[in-house]
C-alpha cells in the first residue's frame, strides 16, 4: 500500500475512534514501526493528529476566537462566491427567504436570477445588498447590533422572528461537527435555531474549511437540514461521513462556474 492511502486511512480512522495505537496501524498494513512513527509525525505537521505514547488522538479544531466580518470577508472568497452561485439557484421567484448573517450569504444577492422575492435577514450587510433593488422586498430584523458580525440580535430580534414564516431559509455556521452546527454566539446561535424551526426548508452554507470542526456554542442538528452546500475542495472522506447526516451539495446539476 503506498504513502499516501496508509495516510488516507490513518485519518479515516481518526475520524471514527478518535484515538489510534500503534499496534492497530501495524495490524492494517504490515509496515514496521519506522514507517508508522514517519507517518504519524508527518500528519501531526498536516494538523490532523497530536501523537501520544503508544499512538496518537484526533487534533480537534476549535476556534479560540471569533474573527470580525473584515477578517473573515479575506477568506476563501472563490469558495463562498461558488456556494453563493448554487444556493442562489435554489431561490424561485416569489420565494419568501430568510438569509442570515454571514460572508458567503452576502454573495447569494449578486447570482440571483429572478423577478421577485421577499427576503428577510438580521444582517445589515446582507440587508444593504438587496435595498435598493426593487425586484425584492426585503426586510431587516432590527434588535442589538453586534459590530463584529453585523448581525441584529436580542430579545427584540426573537420576537419579530418567531412571528415570521418562510419557505426557504439560509444560513452561515463556523463549524459542523457530528451532528450539530456551531457558531461563536449564543445569541446569533438563537436566532438562527429559531428561525430554522420557521423554514419549510433548510440550508447551511459554509466552506470546506469550517466542516469537521467546531466552536463554541451548538445552535442546530445537521440532520435537520435539507443540505449542506459547500465547495469542491471538501475531501471525499468527508463527504461520505457528513452525507450520513444530510444531503452534501458542492456540485448543482446544470451549475457551472463561471469560466
Amino acid at each position: 500500500m503506498i504513502r499516501e492511502q496508509r495516510l488516507n486511512k490513518i485519518k479515516q480512522f481518526l475520524e471514527k475512534n478518535n484515538f489510534i495505537q500503534i499496534s492497530d496501524i501495524k495490524e492494517m498494513f504490515n509496515v514496521t514501526e519506522m514507517t508508522i512513527r514517519r507517518d504519524l509525525q508527518f500528519l501531526e505537521n498536516e494538523g490532523v493528529l497530536e501523537k501520544i505514547h503508544g499512538g496518537a488522538k484526533r487534533k480537534k479544531e476549535i476556534t479560540d476566537r471569533e474573527l470580525s466580518h473584515i477578517e473573515k470577508s479575506s477568506l476563501f472568497i472563490e469558495e463562498k462566491k461558488y456556494i453563493a452561485k448554487i444556493a442562489s439557484s435554489l431561490i424561485n421567484t416569489n420565494d419568501t427567504v430568510y438569509i442570515g448573517a454571514g460572508t458567503t450569504n452576502e454573495f447569494i444577492y449578486d447570482y440571483l436570477d429572478i423577478n421577485f422575492a421577499k427576503v428577510i435577514t438580521n444582517s445589515l450587510q446582507v440587508f444593504e445588498k438587496f435595498k435598493n433593488d426593487d425586484k425584492f422586498e426585503v426586510i431587516l430584523v432590527g434588535g442589538k447590533y453586534r459590530e463584529r458580525t453585523g448581525a441584529f440580535v436580542g430579545s427584540f430580534t426573537i420576537d419579530t422572528i418567531k412571528k415570521i414564516r418562510v419557505k426557504k431559509a439560509f444560513i452561515g455556521v463556523n463549524g459542523v461537527y457530528g451532528d450539530a452546527v456551531y457558531n461563536y454566539n449564543d445569541e446569533e446561535g438563537d436566532i438562527q435555531s429559531m428561525m430554522l424551526d420557521n423554514s419549510y426548508e433548510k440550508y447551511i452554507l459554509c466552506d470546506h474549511s469550517k466542516i469537521d470542526k467546531e466552536d463554541f456554542y451548538s445552535f442546530y442538528r445537521l440532520s435537520r437540514f435539507n443540505a449542506l452546500i459547500t465547495d469542491t475542495k471538501l475531501d471525499k472522506s468527508l463527504i461520505d461521513k457528513y452525507s450520513d447526516y444530510t444531503k452534501i451539495i458542492n456540485y448543482n446539476e446544470g451549475f457551472k462556474e463561471d469560466k
